[in-house]
């Protein structure tokens, strides 16, 4: 190990001019496609944030909604719904601040850092919309089984049967299958979206590595 840092310090010792102008203008390169990068995640994140927003009002009125209103479980979903807010303003601030950093580094080093840090972020931000949905829809599902005047009836039928253990396994099937496709549209959604955008930047990160090597 000793041998090859004495052989890194001399190579550099021993770089021409046109070598150190031709490893800058690939930090350059690298520095300015990272910045766009993070930039456009910084963007859809907020596009995404804008979309939900503007979905949530325009189901406000609908009959679904309306139906699902009139439990008056304000109480329960109160919370589910600022978190949903607080995690989503958290991780667009996150996203800014990620994207402020790497476009006023000038560092190699600390501009891999920045890269790590990002990719860490959009993961997180993936998994907590995956673990809010998948979360939500099983609060939902209980609460429709206590308060939706339909289901209760259809509960007490099938109790007069015998069978109401199959009403439930059935509701519950439903649900998981519902579930396993929201939740794979979701993730498919953010690994064409956010994952091309994480392959370009991780490119980065191994061209910078070389470079820093």
């Amino acid at each position: 190990m000793e041998g090859l840092d004495l052989l890194k310090k001399d190579w550099k010792k021993s770089e021409n001019s046109f070598e150190q102008v031709s490893e800058k203008q690939i930090y350059k390169m690298i520095h300015k496609s990272s910045s766009s990068i993070v930039k456009w995640i910084f963007i859809i994140s907020l596009l995404e944030f804008v979309v939900w927003t503007v979905m949530s009002f325009c189901m406000k009125d609908t009959e679904v909604m309306q139906k699902f209103n009139s439990y008056h479980v304000e109480h329960i979903m109160l919370p589910f719904t600022i978190i949903w807010y607080v995690g989503l303003a958290y991780f667009l601030f996150q996203f800014f601040m990620n994207h402020r950093k790497i476009s006023t580094t000038d560092n190699s080093k600390v501009l891999i850092l920045n890269i790590i840090r990002t990719r860490k972020t959009v993961h997180q931000y993936v998994w907590f919309n995956i673990i809010y949905v998948v979360l939500t829809s099983i609060v939902v599902m209980f609460i429709q089984l206590n308060y939706d005047k339909d289901i209760l009836n259809m509960i007490s039928e099938f109790d007069k049967q015998g069978n109401v253990a199959v009403l439930y396994a059935i509701y519950v099937a439903m649900t998981i299958v519902f579930l396993a496709v929201f939740v794979g549209l979701i993730w498919l959604f953010y690994r064409l979206i956010y994952g091309i955008l994480l392959k370009r930047l991780y490119k980065n990160y191994e061209e910078l590595k070389k470079i820093d090597f």
